[in-house]
């Protein structure tokens, strides 16, 4: 039997969004390196994966990494069996000049998945605007969540009708969810709608892309959260429950990026990270012991709730390091407590987020965060305590970003309630002065204090600032992967001849006196590292044990300790023949013998052995060019594309696509 064409399609990201790279995507690729996207489309891959691969073959074309011409699209479409788009709502005028161009005069039937086909569902199916009218007619099919419960109807029905029709889309959405009055919330736990992930999920389809047009991969390990944010979607199509893949399940799906060639930033997209705080201890000792096995390939980044410094959920922090975590977003959203219980973020009043962004940052883990401006507790006053806590929490990466009243959430209806809602089109950018509600503060007072926030915190002096914070606050740890590439050390090249200079004549002071910091802050790891080797060798040699130690001297006992902790992180990373369960049973031991002030010859030996190998490996750190010099220009590289997006919003010449 004939295989289907599926034609795959991700719409592409605005340019003026934080998220996009676009400023300085081409700095980073090289001749031997082509990183065009960000982020990989793992929700497609994954689609994909979940249709029956003896009835459908599929071809992916993610505009975010090129741009085909017009008359080449329209071919791929009209020979397609079906076109599939998974998309977020930022992604809907890219979507609409799709369907309004290169699909135009052909016969083949839509598809829409994702975020925006769960969200915005009514608009699509009960037009309004001229967008939404493009959307009703172009597409044939929307699927609400996941698409894994809705695939065998959908193939029948594509079965059923092959050609497009310009009539109502069809909904495939639970029964539950379409009679339920939005922002009830009442089906959020119904495990008959949010099916249980465990080892049920398909490897995604990465055959189908080439990892190397993009800077970092994807994998998702649980969906969904137990919180609820009146102003979040999410848990409204993903579930209000943490819902776990199994060990077995992550390990498989890190082995297929492993095997396609990729090294580097790995995003876990996980609704929250620490929804399920057992599962997730779980997970990490999964991803540890993939990233031991492989001598650390890749260098994790997610996103998770600010209650991941509290006391029954920070044991999870160490594990995330020795898991290779390199950064995690948080959702602070506003640092006023009325502001927080008004959008039911209570989580975030349960303990203070500047101590979970210290936690993290002791461990090496950078916190990028998120912050809304425009609820109805706010005021131009606002806007001074997000900037005033960005600044002192170091937070370099903070996507400030305008309240946005997402359809069927309890937001939305209050504000409909209340008659706020502007009627203006649906949001697709929240990175912008546009609303599609009326504020509290008044539309005037709002446009001004967004405006602080984004001209203070994303002008250069300030950003270099935050910079230099995370440099001094970030310290590095020793469960990174050697990975910077080519393409970096150009964009690093770059970065010296664009931002090194003003008009490219007169040296900018600021750059280069953070340049010249972090190099040295990496000579002075390496010395630092090479002291402490040397004063770790004499207390050995004068401690000459010969035997076991039956009372430890409180001097002697205070050095081991400090010492196990060394010799802990290095035995997870470099004995790698050694099961996890074990270490931990090893160290435990080793830390009672301690406390009772006593010590065997064997452990003294490895405790001292453990120690040493950390010290030599942190000192590698700083080896030219070290760890401090390349988040340097990490940091910085990035910094010009906030600082571009930034200018832009403020100046209202936002660039609508990520268009090169």
């Amino acid at each position: 039997m004939k295989k289907k064409k599926g034609l795959l399609i991700s719409p592409l990201f605005p340019a003026d969004a934080f998220w996009s790279a676009h400023y300085v995507k081409d700095w980073l690729s090289s001749n031997n390196e082509k990183r065009k996207a960000l982020f990989t489309p793992l929700g497609l891959l994954t689609f994909a994966a979940s249709m029956p691969q003896e009835e459908w073959e599929f071809e992916l074309l993610d505009l975010n990494v090129a741009i085909p011409s017009y008359l080449i699209m329209h071919r791929m479409i009209q020979k397609a069996d079906a076109v599939f788009v998974g998309a977020m709502n930022i992604q809907r005028e890219s979507l609409c000049d799709l369907l309004t161009g290169p699909a135009k005069g052909t016969n083949t039937p839509w598809v829409l998945g994702g975020p925006m086909a769960s969200t915005y569902r009514n608009s699509i199916i009960h037009p309004e605007t001229p967008e939404d009218h493009m959307l009703h007619d172009g597409l044939d099919h929307v699927v609400w969540g996941e698409a894994g419960p809705r695939i065998s109807g959908l193939c029948a029905s594509l079965e059923e009708n092959p050609v497009h029709n310009a009539g109502t889309p069809k909904l495939y959405i639970p029964e539950r969810v379409l009679v339920e009055p939005d922002g009830a919330r009442k089906y959020l736990r119904d495990e008959e709608i949010f099916k249980p992930l465990g080892n049920n999920v398909p490897t995604p389809l990465w055959g189908l892309i080439d990892q190397e047009d993009y800077r970092a991969s994807m994998i998702q390990t649980t969906a969904g959260c137990r919180f609820r944010c009146s102003f979040c979607d999410i848990v409204e199509f993903n579930g209000g429950f943490a819902r776990a893949k199994d060990m077995a399940a992550v390990t498989r799906e890190l082995q297929a990026i492993y095997d396609t060639g990729f090294r580097g930033g790995v995003f876990t997209v996980d609704d929250n990270f620490v929804s399920d705080p057992e599962k997730m201890r779980h997970i990490l000792e999964a991803m540890i012991n993939f990233q031991r096995s492989y001598n650390y390939p890749f260098n994790f980044l997610t996103q998770a709730s600010v209650d991941l410094g509290s006391k029954k959920i920070k044991h999870l922090i160490p594990l995330m390091k020795q898991a290779g975590f390199v950064a995690v977003f948080l959702g602070i959203e506003n640092p006023d407590r009325d502001a927080l219980l008004a959008m039911n973020k209570v989580q975030n009043t349960k303990i203070d987020p500047a101590d979970t962004i210290a936690l993290l940052q002791e461990h090496g883990i950078e916190v990028y965060a998120g912050f809304i401006f425009g609820a109805d507790t706010d005021t131009p006053e606002t806007a001074n305590l997000i900037v005033d806590f960005v600044i002192k929490n170091s937070i370099h990466s903070s996507m400030t970003g305008g309240l946005t009243p997402m359809p069927h959430t309890p937001l939305y209806v209050e504000l409909d309630e209340q008659d706020r809602l502007t009627g203006q089109g649906t949001p697709g950018n929240n990175i912008t002065d546009k609303l599609g509600f009326l504020p509290k503060m008044g539309v005037e007072a709002f446009s001004e204090g967004f405006s602080h926030i984004l001209s203070t915190l994303f002008s250069k002096k300030e950003l270099h600032k935050r910079a230099e914070g995370v440099l001094r606050k970030v310290g590095p740890h020793i469960f990174v992967g050697d990975q910077v590439r080519t393409g970096e050390k150009r964009a690093a090249a770059i970065s010296i001849w664009k931002q090194g200079k003003i008009w490219r004549v007169i040296p900018d002071l600021s750059y280069v006196r953070l340049l010249v910091k972090s190099f040295l802050m990496d000579l002075r790891l390496r010395r630092t590292a090479k002291k402490e080797i040397n004063s770790l060798v004499r207390f050995w040699n004068e401690l000459n044990i010969s035997g076991d130690i039956s009372e430890l001297e409180e001097s002697t006992k205070a050095r081991f300790t400090e010492m196990l902790e060394l010799a802990h992180e290095a035995f997870v990373r470099f004995n790698v023949s050694q099961k996890l369960e074990d270490i931990t049973l090893q160290v435990e031991s080793i830390r009672a013998s301690l406390s009772k002030g006593t010590l065997s010859a064997d452990h003294a030996k490895q405790i001292y052995a453990g120690a040493t190998d950390y010290l030599h490996a942190y000192r590698k750190l700083g080896k030219f060019p070290g760890c401090n010099l390349v988040q340097f220009f990490r940091l910085i590289i990035t910094g010009y594309h906030y600082m571009k997006v930034a200018k832009n919003v403020l100046t209202g010449t936002e660039k609508p696509f990520n268009i090169a």
